[in-house]
C-alpha cells in the first residue's frame, strides 16, 4: 500500500488517505488501537514525520495511545480549518443532481472533512439535498 498521512494544500488527501489507512487496518484484520498507531506511523512521510518526531521528543506531550487520538493530533495539525468550514457549507448545500447513489457518494465524502457533524445534522443536510420526490419517499 503506498499512502501517506501528508495533506495537500487543501486538506483533501489527509482525508483519502485516512481512509486508505483504515482500509488498510481492515483487510489486515488490525483493530488494537496500539497496533493501529505503530502501523499508521509508518506511513508518515516529509514535514508530518518531521513533526511526528518533534512531537515524541517533547516531553510535555501526552502519549498517543488510539488512532483516533493519532487522526485528531494530525488533523489539528496539518488539516486546514477553512477546509472544513468549506465542507460543511457544501455539506449544506448539496442537492442530488443525479442518482440517489451518486449523491450518497457525494454526501458521504463531504461528511468526512468535517470533523464534529452530529448524525442528526447530517441526516438533516441529506434529506435537504434530495430530489422532492425523493425527499418525501423518505419520510413516509
Amino acid at each position: 500500500m503506498r499512502a501517506s498521512l501528508v495533506p495537500s494544500s487543501r486538506g483533501e488527501r489527509s482525508v483519502k488517505c485516512s481512509t486508505q489507512i483504515e482500509n488498510y487496518f481492515h483487510a489486515k484484520g488490525i483493530v488494537d488501537d496500539a497496533i493501529k498507531v505503530n502501523t499508521a506511523l509508518m506511513f508518515l512521510t516529509d514535514i508530518v514525520l518531521l513533526w511526528w518526531r518533534g512531537r515524541t521528543t517533547d516531553k510535555r506531550q501526552g502519549e498517543i495511545g488510539t488512532w483516533q487520538e493519532l487522526q485528531c493530533e494530525l488533523k489539528g495539525q496539518f488539516y486546514p480549518k477553512f477546509i472544513e468550514e468549506k465542507a460543511w457549507a457544501n455539506l449544506q448545500g448539496i442537492m442530488q443532481r443525479d442518482t440517489v447513489g451518486e449523491y450518497v457518494r457525494e454526501f458521504n465524502e463531504l461528511k468526512l472533512q468535517v470533523l464534529n457533524v452530529t448524525e442528526k445534522k447530517a441526516l438533516l443536510a441529506f434529506q435537504n439535498g434530495l430530489k422532492l420526490w425523493v425527499r418525501q419517499e423518505v419520510e413516509q
